[in-house]
């Protein structure tokens, strides 16, 4: 460690004094006491495609879920299938003072509900990706309570009733706020954002009409009613919506299951009951079969072609194979280039690249985490610049990533970190965007690594 502290002191000191020339009296003296500086793109790697790092979706000792998901379908000969589906696992409402559940007013009359909707915001920030805007679904029930003491990864499967309860086969999504109750149940303003709404159907209204006050009793009983919804796109979709259900209309918290009723004691007054989610686990599936990435995950090593996707899709393993040429050096600044490989007949403007990649590596328990770079040096945008990443253009249009990883190069070469790093779209947990890339085995704009160093002896 002190050695690493020493080679960071030394590249400070480097970019602090790289642009200053000593002046021109007694520069003879000096020769003898200049660092050797030098530069070499002579450093051989390897490059392949490989199915992305599982995706926690729910950690249950800390009792976070992700921030957001994606819905719906994609499918093309480049990326192959993806479909996008969810879990969403409701609560019954809690007092902000006492602590006390709420159970629904009209379970203890006759006051019959009129309808049920699942709301679920928009993240407009990854709004879209793919054409679609329309999307094609079936919602069924969960068939028991759900354990929230258990970790939930991407890959989960719940067990759901196989009877549909939504009332239409589809729903439209915008960016554009719009409309989330009339002010005739809100008794005040028409609140808006936007979002996306799905009502269940009159046989699911029925068996909520069915119920009396001790369903709502507990998490264990409001299972036999609703455990849960399992949305899943059907096959005609092509476009995924993002959804963040922590998002709020304002200071007002919107997410979950409402249930429209009219208040008998107060003059047919109507009033909406709101269960909030307590769990939301979205279920990210991807068949690779067929397509370009399913061969390039097949072929193993792979020096012309690379693919990259978001959300738990695929990754670039790079595997830096002969370090020797690096010995008795400083590590400068080290850097990776990527440019992008154009696919005949595959719409850029319609699946769009990512905005970000970055560099991770495995740790000695196997989890994929930062490269060194990015742990020693804060998060400001300063550092983000110098570490690169971002999707740039070169002066003929050419699309290219450069991620820099002088920090942990330097590691590799003196043996504290593996020789393997991993190329991630990031957001990992909410970009779904994807990108083919050149490998360094390409004709034209191949991938390349440029190292400067400083020589420091034997």
């Amino acid at each position: 460690m002190k050695q690493t502290l020493f080679y960071l002191s030394a590249l400070v000191f480097i970019v602090l004094t790289s642009c200053t020339e000593p002046i021109t009296v007694g520069n003879d003296l000096l020769d003898g006491d200049r660092a050797n500086v030098g530069q070499t793109t002579d450093v051989p790697f390897t490059t392949r495609v490989v199915r992305d790092d599982s995706l926690l979706t729910f950690d249950a000792a800390s009792n976070v879920a992700l921030s957001g998901f994606t819905f719906g379908r994609l499918q093309d000969d480049v990326f192959g299938t993806w479909t996008h589906s969810a879990y969403l696992v409701p609560s019954i409402p809690r007092s902000t003072t006492t602590g006390l559940r709420i159970a629904p007013p009209f379970a203890f009359t006759e006051r019959m509900v009129d309808s049920v909707v699942l709301i679920l915001p928009i993240d407009t920030s990854y709004a879209f990706y793919g054409p679609d805007r329309t999307f094609g679904f079936k919602a069924t029930t969960v068939s028991s309570i759900v354990d929230l003491t258990s970790d939930y990864y991407a890959d989960v499967s719940l067990p759901n009733s196989p009877d549909e309860i939504n009332a239409e086969g589809q729903f439209s999504a915008t960016r554009t706020p719009a409309i989330l109750y009339d002010t005739i149940y809100t008794n005040g303003d028409t609140a808006t954002a936007a979002h996306i709404r799905i009502r269940f159907d009159d046989d699911f209204l029925a068996m909520v009409n069915s119920r009396d006050e001790t369903t709502f009793q507990n998490d264990t009983m409001l299972a036999t009613l609703l455990a849960g919804v399992f949305i899943e796109p059907t096959d005609d979709v092509d476009g995924l919506v993002g959804i963040r259900p922590l998002l709020t209309a304002g200071s007002t918290p919107f997410t979950g299951f409402h249930f429209f009723y009219r208040d008998t004691s107060a003059e047919m007054t109507p009033r909406i009951y709101r269960m909030p989610l307590s769990l939301w686990l979205p279920q990210y599936r991807k068949s690779f079969t067929g397509s370009l990435t399913g061969d390039l995950l097949a072929n193993g090593s792979t020096s012309t072609q690379l693919a990259i996707g978001g959300q738990e899709s695929v990754m670039i393993e790079i595997t830096l194979t002969d370090l020797a040429a690096l010995d008795n050096k400083v590590i400068n600044q080290a850097e990776i280039k990527f440019f992008q490989e154009i696919i005949e007949g595959y719409a850029g403007d319609l699946y769009t690249e990512p905005e970000f990649l970055s560099l991770y590596y495995n740790d000695d328990e196997g989890n994929l985490i930062s490269i060194r770079d990015r742990q020693l040096l804060s998060q400001s945008a300063g550092v983000l610049d110098f570490l690169g990443g971002d999707a740039q253009r070169d002066e003929n249009d050419n699309l290219f990533f450069r991620n820099r990883f002088s920090v942990h190069l330097q590691e590799m070469i003196e043996g504290i970190v593996p020789n393997k790093i991993y190329l991630r779209v990031v957001p990992t947990d909410r970009d779904p965007s994807r990108v083919i890339l050149r490998g360094p085995g390409a004709t034209e704009l191949p991938a390349s690594i440029k190292v400067t160093f400083t020589e420091i002896g034997n």
